[in-house]
Parts: C-alpha cells; sequence; structure tokens
C-alpha cells in the first residue's frame, strides 16, 4: 500500500512492488525523486548554514547570498576595503550613502564586529565561467577562522609562557628521543655548565653524568619507561669543574597512537645548596661539642668550686655558733655571719648556672611524682615568708578547693615558685601584696600564677627576661641585684614537663606569672 513521503511524494512498499512491473518502475521513480529532494534540501541547508556566500553577475548586481552571509553583510561592509563590484553592491542593494575606500585590493583576512564580539574570516573570490567561456558571475567566500584564531593565539601564548619559565627558572629544561638522546636544552644550560645548548643536542642523556649513573642507564636497558625524581648526579661543566645535579623527568607519549616519544624534564643544581647544608651540618656539630665541652666544664668548675665553698660555709658556721670556743671579739663573728652568707650566696649562684647549662644540654631528667598543688603552694610560700614578712608584704595563698593533683618533678615546680616568689619579693615595694593561686585550664591543662603588685616589667623587655644572664636593669649601679637566671631556668624546667611560662606585665602596676602545666600533668582521680 503506498504512503506519503515528507515530500509530498507517494512511497510504494516491497508488498506493492509484487503486483507487477509497472507499479515498481513507479515506485522506482518516485524513490529516486525522493533521494534527490533529500539531497538538494541537505545541499541547501549545507550551504545556508556553511561558509558566508555571495555571487554578483557581470553587471555587479547581487545574484545570490546565503543565510550565513546576509549575517556578516552590514559588518563586512563596514570594514570598506573589498573589490569594487561586492563595495557597489552593498552599497546599492543593502546600505545606500555607506561610504567604502577605493582600493580594490583583496584581503585574505577580516575582522568585523558582530554584535560586539570580533569574529575573523579568511576571504576567497573566483570568477564563474557560462558555456561560451565568458564569465558570467564573481562569486565570494568568506569562511569563519575565529576559532582558528584563538586557538592560535592560546598556543602562542602558552609558547610565550613556555619560554619565558624556561629562560627564567633556576633549573634548566630538557627533551630526548626514544633513545635518549637530547634533543632540546633550555638556554639556562648555559650559566649551569657554560655549553651552548647547540654543543648538548644530540648528546645521551646517560653520558652526562661524571660517573655511570644505574638508574639513567636503566631507562635503556631495562626499559622501564617511569617518572624519577631528584635523581643525583655530577655534571663536568665546560671549565671541567664537577657540579651536583638533582635530576627529574616523565616519559612522554604520543596522545593519538600511545608512541613512546622519549622523555622530559628538568636539572636543578645543588653544587652551593649541599656545600651549605655540610657547612650547617659541621656548625651543627661544632656547636654540639662546644655545648657539651661547656656542660663539662661548669660542671667540673662547680665541682671543683663547691669543695672549698663548703668548707667555708662548715667553718664559718662553727666561728658564728662558737661550737669551740668564744671567739674574743664580738666583731669576728659578725664577721663570721658575712663569710657564711656569702659563701651560701656564691653556691647558688653556681648551682644556678650548672641548671641553666644542663637545662640547654638536655642534662637534667624529670623524676615525676604525685604531688598536692596544696601542699606545694604552702610549702614553697613558708620559704619566703619570713622575707615577705621582712618587707612588711602581704603574702597570700588562694587555691579553690578541688583541685587535682599533678604528676611531676616536686623539685624542678617548687623550684620554679620559689624564684617566681623571690621575684615578686624582690621587687615589690614595702606594704605591697604577693599571690599564689591555681585554677585548671579550659584546655584541660593546670596554670600556677603568682601575682604581685611590684615595679613591673614593660612589654618590649619582657623576652629580656627571659634570657640567661640578661638584666632589665643593666647599669653598675642597679636597684635590684641578681644573676638573670631565675627566668630562664624556671621556662626550662616547665618546657621539661610540656608546659610553659607566661609574665603579663604592666610597669607601676605589678605582674602575673603563669606557669603552665599540660593536661598530661593531671592525676585523674576517677581512674582505678
Amino acid at each position: 500500500m503506498a504512503r506519503k513521503s515528507e515530500f509530498g511524494q507517494e512511497v510504494i512498499t516491497p508488498r506493492d512492488a509484487d503486483r507487477g512491473g509497472a507499479a515498481n518502475d513507479a515506485a522506482t521513480g518516485e524513490l529516486e525523486a525522493d533521494t534527490e529532494a533529500l539531497l538538494a534540501a541537505l545541499q541547501r541547508e549545507m550551504i545556508q548554514e556553511g561558509s558566508a556566500i555571495c555571487i554578483l553577475d557581470r553587471n555587479g548586481q547581487v545574484i545570490y547570498t546565503n543565510k550565513a552571509f546576509r549575517r556578516i553583510a552590514k559588518p563586512l561592509a563596514a570594514v570598506g576595503s573589498f573589490p569594487g563590484k561586492l563595495r557597489a553592491a552593498l552599497q546599492e542593494r543593502e546600505w545606500p550613502g555607506l561610504e567604502f575606500e577605493t582600493s580594490e585590493s583583496v584581503p585574505q583576512e577580516v575582522r568585523i564586529s558582530v554584535n560586539g564580539q570580533h569574529e575573523y574570516y579568511h576571504q576567497q573570490h573566483w570568477e564563474i565561467e557560462d558555456s561560451a567561456g565568458n564569465i558570467a558571475a564573481t562569486g565570494y567566500v568568506f569562511e569563519c577562522i575565529t576559532r582558528l584564531k584563538s586557538a592560535t593565539w592560546a598556543l602562542a601564548e602558552a609558547t610565550a609562557r613556555l619560554d619565558d619559565i624556561t629562560r627564567l627558572v633556576s633549573d634548566w629544561v630538557w627533551e630526548c628521543d626514544p633513545t635518549l638522546n637530547l634533543t632540546f636544552i633550555s638556554p639556562r644550560v648555559s650559566d649551569a655548565l657554560g655549553f651552548h645548548p647547540r654543543e648538548m643536542k644530540g648528546k645521551a642523556l646517560t653520558e652526562l653524568p661524571a660517573k655511570p649513573c644505574r638508574e639513567l642507564q636503566d631507562l635503556i636497558d631495562g626499559n622501564q619507561r617511569r617518572p624519577f625524581r631528584n635523581l643525583e648526579v655530577e655534571i663536568t661543566n665546560k671549565a671541567g669543574e664537577l657540579h651536583l645535579f638533582r635530576l627529574s623527568g616523565l616519559p612522554v607519549y604520543s596522545p593519538h597512537t600511545g608512541e613512546f616519544l622519549g622523555m622530559r624534564g628538568t636539572a636543578e643544581n645543588v653544587t652551593q645548596l649541599r656545600a651549605r647544608e655540610e657547612a650547617l651540618v659541621q656548625a651543627k656539630e661544632l656547636a654540639e661539642l662546644a655545648s657539651r665541652a661547656k656542660t663539662e666544664f661548669l660542671a667540673n668548675m662547680s665541682h671543683e668550686l663547691r669543695t672549698p665553698l663548703n668548707a667555708v660555709i662548715g667553718f664559718s658556721e662553727i666561728m658564728e655558733s662558737e661550737l669551740l670556743g668564744p671567739l674574743g671579739n664580738p666583731q669576728y663573728k659578725s664577721y663570721a655571719n658575712d663569710i657564711r652568707e656569702s659563701a651560701e650566696h656564691l653556691l647558688n649562684l653556681i648551682n644556678d648556672i650548672l641548671d641553666v647549662a644542663k637545662v640547654e644540654a638536655g642534662g637534667h631528667k624529670l623524676d615525676l611524682d604525685i604531688v598536692s598543688p596544696y601542699e606545694l603552694a604552702d610549702a614553697v610560700c613558708r620559704l619566703v615568708a619570713e622575707r615577705a614578712k621582712r618587707a612588711n608584704q602581704t603574702l597570700e595563698v588562694k587555691l579553690p578547693e578541688g583541685l587535682p593533683r599533678l604528676r611531676i618533678d616536686e623539685r624542678k615546680v617548687k623550684q620554679v615558685l620559689l624564684n617566681l616568689l623571690s621575684n615578686s619579693v624582690k621587687f615589690t615595694a614595702d606594704g605591697g601584696t604577693i599571690e599564689v593561686s591555681a585554677r585548671r585550664d579550659i584546655n584541660g591543662g593546670f596554670t600556677f600564677v603568682v601575682s604581685d603588685t611590684g615595679i613591673g616589667i614593660a612589654e618590649e623587655n619582657i623576652m629580656r627576661a627571659f634570657s640567661p644572664f640578661e638584666q632589665i636593669d643593666s647599669s653598675l649601679n642597679r636597684q635590684y641585684e641578681g644573676t638573670g637566671l631565675g627566668l630562664p631556668l624556671s621556662l626550662g624546667f616547665m618546657k621539661m614537663h610540656g608546659g610553659g611560662l607566661d609574665l603579663d606585665s604592666t610597669p607601676g602596676v605589678g605582674t602575673k606569672a603563669y606557669a603552665n602545666l599540660p593536661a598530661a600533668c593531671i592525676v585523674d582521680e576517677n581512674a582505678p
């Protein structure tokens, strides 16, 4: 049974074709007509949507334009640099009054503006002859090359960027073929080795190291085309000097066939870097040797000094107490007291110096024990209570209830609190207030706080206060005596526990010292 095609003709089905030769002939004719109509429709669509086409007759009249040309006709006319025939035709037919240039040159490439966007076209024209060989018309074709131009510019920009990078980076860039023969070397190789890139082209990558490099040889022998990074090799420069380089490379494959094309990578000159590293290692070793020598010297000196000082202290105590009989003159007893106090002061100074040296050298070890913060605070305050009383100062202990016990080195933390309290007594005027408190921190740690109403420290001097032997008042006639070892030693002891020591001070108002312990130092009372 016949049916209608999309072009209006009847199409004969195979069943209809069996009805006779006439029907077959008619069906074949209609099928051919359908095919021709379809091809014609496709051809018209391709011509309309393809390149822009314009045809002029021998008189310069427009006889054909496709849809693509009509879209760009007005922007093309604005360019004004086309042959006279096309120029006149556009002026007369489409946009009268437009002025054109008189040049008859035909541009091969045209830039126009369509809806505010720049588009690029490649122009061609040809003469159309009639059957007698006479020129009957002229055709113009404008092929859009905007995407091609954009791709060309992007490629040029990427190439320029790569060229700038290869010239500016400290490394030199190399490429080689599948046999590892160098095909490209960046200009930076001249600075690194003194060779011009042309002098190194064609050399094998495996020939660059002064000594055979198994890793590079494996790239050929073992056919192991794998990336490598920071492969250190020594390369001889043009002057015959050895330089250390770190080579890094990647295999390169064809994006179309997957064929192995070679390797590509960089070479970084690390000769000076290695020399600096070795110098730093040597300096570190020398510093460690010096530190150990200092610690040993101080330990030996402290031992040598302690022995006679202990004798001086012991004999002065005997003389002061008149254990073996009266001294005769009462003034001698006063002298004996001065000798003992001076010797004890010197012994304490020697102990502090040795402790600081041991902390710096890591010689101190923690002797951990479980301690009550209440007992620790009371014990420290009893040691300074007499000095505070003589200065008419108020010494208060204000620890809240419910504080946990601490797993710490009791002697070291006690020394920290004693140093802080001694500073508060020393730098607080008569009638001032000194307070010891403690608290649990938000982060789970524990903090002892020693506050006073003393002279305070300027913010810019707080860091100096933590430096060994540093005195804020460094004048020869300074008011407050001391070695400047208390805070540095206290900081070292707190760091050994994993904590720290902070100062918050205002000149003329007072100082607060925070001795911080980490959560690991807190004993869980609920633990079994």
